[in-house]
């Protein structure tokens, strides 16, 4: 298990007792979420480091 897999295993485990769903659907669900807002995060970093890269070389 990697420190990105840990964070979001706890992130997603202490979102699931907030919500009052401790149970493997919520913590599935939750880290679901949590993968896809990683992967947006990432990809719009790329595009702005992109859109820098760009400008700079013009």
């Amino acid at each position: 298990m990697n420190g990105q897999q840990a964070t979001r295993d706890a992130a997603a485990a202490e979102a699931a007792r907030a919500l009052g769903r401790d149970d493997q659907v919520a913590l599935r669900a939750l880290s679901a979420l949590w993968d896809a807002a990683f992967e947006e995060g990432r990809l719009a970093a790329l595009d702005e480091f992109q859109d820098r890269f760009c400008v700079c070389m013009k």
